[in-house]
């Protein structure tokens, strides 16, 4: 499973492969669909605060609230602006 980020809901959530293994954007949850989206790739392609809370993400370990702050905070200053 990978993970997205929805611009509109400031949320994260998955994306599911399609048929063909390539992760979409029409994939990603429903409650999300037709919305701003972004798909990651690997952990380490990010600055330090996205790269931990994704890594935390894939092995299933607790995120703590300021993790997820500046998470948000690191793609709020346009940290995702280069991949997109």
């Amino acid at each position: 499973m990978d993970f997205a980020y929805c611009f509109d809901c400031r949320e994260i959530t998955y994306a599911l492969p399609n048929n063909n293994g390539v992760f979409t954007s029409q994939n990603v949850a429903n409650n999300h669909s037709g919305h701003n989206q972004y798909i990651f790739g690997k952990p380490n392609e990010y600055c330090a605060p996205i790269r931990l809370v994704l890594t935390k993400l894939n092995a299933g370990l607790p995120i703590k609230h300021n993790e997820i702050v500046l998470f948000k905070l690191a793609i709020d200053l346009g940290e995702l602006d280069k991949f997109r």
